[in-house]
């Protein structure tokens, strides 16, 4: 017996999240308080074996930015405040 894993198949591939920030054009703040949040249903981590980095499956990934588009903010720092 050996402890191989399969090599992934299409769409399953680990991705780290500096590869998610690039691909999904958020930063890694956003990214962070996406996680943070465990309403948020952002996928678990696979942490292969002998790493202690984090990685997300990009099928897993993409099915959420999917069903979670990014909404951009307004800047509330330029407002004069109201009187």
């Amino acid at each position: 017996m050996s402890d191989e894993q399969p090599p992934p198949t299409a769409g399953d591939e680990p991705m780290t999240i500096a590869d998610i920030c690039a691909e999904h054009g958020v930063s890694r703040q956003t990214l962070h308080a996406i996680r943070a949040n465990p309403e948020s249903g952002f996928p678990a981590p696979v942490i292969p074996p002998g790493s202690t980095r984090p990685k997300y499956l990009r099928r897993a990934v993409a099915a959420y930015f999917e069903a979670n588009p990014l909404r951009p903010g307004r800047r509330t720092d330029l407002e004069r405040p109201s009187e």
